[in-house]
């Protein structure tokens, strides 16, 4: 999967018609068991063109991060850690920490990875009702918030790829 992000903004996080409109005309409502999900009439030209160009415009944007985006996401890290007071940490220890939440996070892409550490620096992580701004977020709670932040993108790509390989109904 490509995954050279284009130094533009990011893409549209929701299009009503490939991300609404399309599935909610097309899908079937009957899915069988253990089956994949199908169409109840085939895509017309236009509606194909369209999933394709929305599919396309996402890739860049779902796939994990690459070795030159290490660098970025690693600082996002680092300084997001820094913000917690308990987090003072130098050396093999700090270096450790860094690894382990880089090979946890390495499947997601690195504009979500910087967007959801710029969050929890500045907010704290939600823990039981509030944010905690005291004690550093565990690498399930950082790609808690980061698939949050992919969520939509990710939904959205994942459903025009199902659209353009799903099968008509018989």
């Amino acid at each position: 999967m490509k995954t050279h992000r284009s130094s533009t903004s990011m893409p549209r996080i929701i299009c009503r018609e490939t991300d609404v409109d399309i599935p909610r005309s097309v899908w079937s409502s009957w899915i069988p068991d253990g089956e994949p999900r199908q169409l109840r009439r085939a895509l017309t030209p236009s509606e194909r063109r369209d999933l394709e160009l929305r599919r396309d415009e996402l890739a860049p944007y779902v796939g994990p991060f690459d070795g030159r985006e290490e660098t970025k996401v690693a600082l996002a890290i680092a300084d997001m850690f820094g913000s917690f007071p308990s987090m003072r940490q130098s050396g093999e220890e700090t270096s450790a920490r860094l690894d382990a939440a880089l090979r946890v996070l390495a499947e997601f892409p690195a504009w979500a990875i910087v967007k959801a550490c710029g969050k929890i620096q500045v907010n704290g992580v939600w823990r039981d009702g509030k944010y905690d701004q005291q004690w550093p977020p565990s690498d399930a709670e950082i790609a808690r918030v980061v698939r949050e932040e992919f969520r939509l993108y990710g939904d959205s790509h994942r459903s025009a790829v199902a659209l353009l390989t799903a099968e008509v109904e018989p």
